[in-house]
């Protein structure tokens, strides 16, 4: 019989006046691993942490009796001042509570008191909890820390090594190491955002790990191909509620697609029900008000407003869409860029970012550039556009060829003026009017329109450097992680964008399902080198296990 691990009932959330979550149902068990997805701000962080911290305003959120829980925070505290071992020698919150439990028995078991009563059940726990203990490897977090740190890829470290001299990435890997160890104990773990700072290898290691883990999970993330991979049902926040859907995203979609295209109808179909019972009770008043059936008849109606009140509750909320079109300018020749022999290095790295490599681009080519953390892949973009000098041999920009660079850190903006400001700085011609309804067109409120770029969100300032590109001329895009910060609507509307544009794409990304839609070759740039694959992402990675491509109407299983 499958475990009910948490049990949530009808439970609000609210912050101030403000209502986050109303009425959440959902129902955890054993096995289950549970993707929360949604819109930026529908409410999926603060429903994972009122499940965690059961910090609900009404209703009832019960755990299981005795489970353990364990945390994957979107905001890992690492501490730059440390050395890796240090960090990896920090016990986690369930370590914690084991040891202080564990001591709190062995506190009473020094009493010669204890003995008088109900000690036998009391010693079996505490058998318990030093077996959990051991299973989980609380006696040795940081040895259990160091090994899955292997397999993550940083041993090549010293371990006295500071914290402060690794990687964004390579601290991200170090928090998700120190975080994992110890799970053989727990029973449900909650995840926020947990591939955010991965490169694809860490995050598809983290895949494997995450299907092997014994017990249930809930997953907040905006990673798609990973929700695909790792889950078993789709919880939707969306309008204040939380829907329940079986299976990953990609059969989420397929479903919502399909109710969606039903909703409008069935709502129109109860309308249609309760006028016709409505107008049939009123008859039955007017005829005879004590007939004993008008009763059944008050109560068919109240249940089918009921149903309508569901339906109706299940549309999905309106948002302004984003609106983004990007159009080429149609003067590139078939050869747009050719590197030939190109090298670069830079001092103090072990290896080249470019060994003597041939690279060309041609009209039309769509390519995505993978590799792991380090590799030098937004350096390969800044050489293409012309940014950073190759060591030796030719970079050839053809005539023609005019190249619209999409930074990660939005490099093109400047964040001490307002959106408006920097679309006149790119367009003195447009009038204020146009520029106001550009930046409309892009979700923003009239608040935002005069907010400096540096107080905007990530997001937001992703939005600006999207317009910024759309108003520009060219017929190149080079765009490095451009899905970052974007809710999953927009990364859609982005991705349908770039299908459409005719120029050529560069793009570096982490993002998998992005490089799925929207390119048609893989270069993996690695120690150096360069190796090309025709296809998409899933393609690539089939012809590394030696599989060859999916046909139209085949559903990828790696």
């Amino acid at each position: 019989m499958v475990r009910e691990l948490i049990t949530i009932e009808g439970v609000d959330k609210s912050f101030g006046p403000v209502d986050v979550l109303v009425d959440i149902n959902l129902l955890v068990q054993d096995g289950d691993r549970i993707g929360i997805v949604g819109h930026n701000g529908a409410g999926k962080t603060t429903l994972l942490n009122t499940i965690s911290e059961q910090t609900q305003d009404v209703g009832d959120i019960d755990f299981a009796p005795g489970i353990r829980l364990a945390y994957l925070t979107q905001i890992r505290d690492i501490d730059s001042d440390s050395t890796i071992e240090e960090e990896l020698s920090r016990k986690g919150r369930q370590f914690q509570e084991l040891e202080e439990e564990i001591a709190s028995i062995e506190a009473q078991m020094a009493d010669p008191a204890f003995y008088e009563g109900d000690w036998e059940a009391v010693i079996e726990k505490y058998s318990q909890l030093q077996q959990t203990l051991g299973e989980s490897g609380g006696s040795n977090v940081a040895g259990i820390a160091k090994a899955t740190l292997a397999k993550l890829g940083l041993d090549k470290h010293p371990m006295d090594m500071q914290v402060s001299k690794l990687s964004g990435g390579e601290k991200a890997k170090l928090a998700l190491a120190r975080q994992l160890v110890g799970l053989a104990g727990v029973d449900v773990m909650f995840l926020d955002e947990p591939t955010n700072h991965l490169d694809i290898q860490t995050t598809e290691w983290l895949e494997a790990f995450l299907r092997d883990f014994k017990g249930a999970q809930l997953i907040v993330s905006h990673d798609r191909y990973f929700l695909d991979q790792v889950c078993t049902r789709i919880v939707e926040v969306d309008n204040l509620r939380a829907w329940p859907w079986k299976g990953n995203y990609s059969k989420f979609l397929r479903q919502k697609t399909a109710q969606e295209a039903t909703l409008s109808d069935m709502i129109n179909t109860v309308e249609k029900k309760i006028d016709a019972t409505t107008g049939a009770l009123k008859q039955m008043k007017r005829a005879n008000k004590y007939d004993k059936s008008i009763s059944a008849k008050q109560k068919m109606i109240e249940r089918m407003q009921q149903e309508l009140k569901a339906l109706r509750a299940r549309v999905p909320k309106k948002r302004k869409p984003l609106i983004l079109k990007l159009e080429a300018t149609d003067k590139a020749s078939m050869d747009v860029i050719q590197i030939e022999g190109g090298s670069k290095s830079f001092e103090g790295l072990e290896r080249p970012i470019l060994n003597n490599q041939d690279l060309e681009i041609r009209k039309g080519d769509r390519i995505g550039i993978v590799g792991g953390n380090g590799q030098g892949k937004t350096t390969l973009l800044k050489i293409i556009n012309g940014d950073e000098k190759l060591d030796s041999g030719m970079r050839d920009l053809a005539p023609g060829c005019e190249i619209g660079y999409f930074h990660q850190d939005h490099a093109t903006l400047d964040f001490n003026l307002n959106p408006v400001e920097q679309i006149e700085k790119l367009r003195p011609d447009f009038q204020y009017g146009d520029i106001r309804a550009a930046l409309g067109r892009f979700q923003f409120s009239s608040d935002q329109v005069t907010t400096k770029l540096s107080q905007l969100s990530g997001g937001e300032r992703a939005r600006v450097a999207l317009l910024k590109l759309l108003l520009e001329e060219n017929n190149l895009l080079l765009m490095d992680e451009p899905t970052n910060h974007l809710d999953m609507d927009s990364k859609d509307t982005l991705e349908e964008a770039l299908i459409n544009y005719e120029g050529s794409l560069i793009t570096v990304s982490h993002d998998r399902w992005f490089l799925d839609q929207v390119v048609n070759r893989i270069w993996e740039l690695q120690d150096g080198v360069v190796t090309v694959y025709y296809g998409n992402y899933t393609d690539y990675v089939r012809a590394k296990k030696g599989l060859p491509p999916l046909g139209d109407d085949e559903i990828s299983s790696v």
